[in-house]
């Protein structure tokens, strides 16, 4: 699954960054509490409060590590398919491997899927054969407990992973299936997002029927329903985008000697003299040398306090290793790099250091377009 959710460090792991988001600490807190407050109790009764919340915290930082087991068991069969790995975040509703590229293969795509389940099906047997072992001993229930109430979950999530459901694992199972049997690969990925959007508005649809009836905790499945719903739909339209822009490049949709802002103006004489067009809301700006000193916003510009007296080179934002292209890169590694936000964003386009075409939003909306219809026209650029 992908949240697009800033998260905090927390290491590496076989050269993974891993990170975690805040709303990890709320997953642990509640269940903690269930452990804590229902679990235990029934278990091992006859301890104090404060001993099974120590147990219930234990538990449920076991069941973190045993998310980010499953999502390292993703993470390690990717990087034997020669496929990179960014990195690995927790998160309210469990975990992200965010790969560099897609699996080339049905077969990458199938055993890269099954590992995280497979990984969770593992720790399920070892918790509850640990679990029993400690029980048929005389160990005490509070320790045997956990064990098993750990198996459980860890079986729980195998199972509820496979269902065959962008953008669940058994939802790469599918598309993998579909993508062998029919060899399209766009085609696999649409029939798993199709029913990941079904499959979660069904979640959302049972659990307002049991908060209509008095479960509080339908509401979990309605978080986990309508999660599932945007995500894939979010696919889908990715999985379209990569369709119909496959082997385009930068130079073909970039706009070659765009309009730019110098960067020796000051803001005033900049906005005056855009009067007259042209007509865009973000610009390449350029040192009085001809230097790309990086791009600025027509909305930060009207913003600036003193425009008489700022010059643009002072406002403008820098360039990174997200704004800058070649014409010859992909335009979908460029557009995987960072998302182009309207009025925001714009790829500085460079050759030997050189300006030659930027790209906007507005032009991969062109590109989009122009693709249902036919390929996009190449064409030359020249320094």
């Amino acid at each position: 699954m992908n949240t697009g959710l800033p998260s905090v460090p927390l290491g590496r792991l076989r050269g993974v960054a891993v990170g975690a988001h805040w709303s990890t600490l709320v997953a642990v807190i509640v269940i903690a509490q269930i452990v804590a407050t229902s679990v235990l109790p029934q278990a091992a009764p006859g301890h104090a409060v404060v001993v099974y919340w120590i147990a219930g915290v234990l538990s449920a930082l076991a069941f973190m590590l045993s998310l980010l087991a499953h999502e390292l068991a993703h993470a390690l069969t990717a990087q034997r398919f020669g496929i990179g790995v960014d990195r690995i975040d927790l998160w309210l509703l469990g975990g992200v491997s965010r790969l560099s590229s897609s699996p080339r293969s049905p077969r990458a795509e199938f055993l890269i899927a099954v590992a995280g389940p497979a990984t969770s099906v593992v720790v399920a047997v070892l918790a509850g054969a640990a679990g029993t072992g400690l029980a048929a001993w005389g160990a005490p229930a509070l320790i045997a407990s956990p064990l098993l109430w750990l198996a459980i979950t860890n079986g729980v999530l195998a199972v509820f992973n496979l269902v065959p459901a962008a953008p669940l694992d058994g939802g790469r199972v599918l598309a993998a299936a579909v993508w062998w049997r029919t060899g399209d690969e766009h085609r696999g990925t649409k029939t798993a997002a199709l029913a990941g959007r079904a499959f979660g508005l069904a979640l959302v649809a049972f659990g307002l029927m049991q908060v209509f009836a008095g479960a509080l905790s339908g509401l979990w499945l309605v978080l986990l329903g309508a999660y599932l719903a945007v995500s894939s739909a979010a696919e889908q339209s990715a999985n379209e985008t990569k369709h119909r822009l496959g082997g385009v490049r930068v130079r073909d949709v970039m706009v070659q000697d765009p309009p730019i802002a110098p960067g020796w103006w000051t803001v005033r004489t900049f906005l005056d003299s855009l009067a007259t067009g042209p007509h865009r809301l973000v610009f390449a700006v350029v040192s009085f040398d001809g230097a790309v000193v990086g791009s600025v916003g027509l909305a930060e510009l009207v913003r600036v306090p003193d425009p008489l007296n700022t010059r643009i080179g002072d406002v403008c934002r820098a360039p990174s290793a997200e704004t800058v292209a070649s014409p010859d890169e992909q335009l979908l590694d460029v557009l995987g790099k960072a998302p182009l936000r309207q009025g925001r964003d714009l790829v500085l386009v460079l050759r030997d250091e050189h300006l030659v075409g930027v790209v906007g939003p507005e032009d991969v909306a062109w590109a989009l377009e122009l693709s249902r219809s036919a390929p996009i026209t190449r064409h030359e650029v020249t320094s």
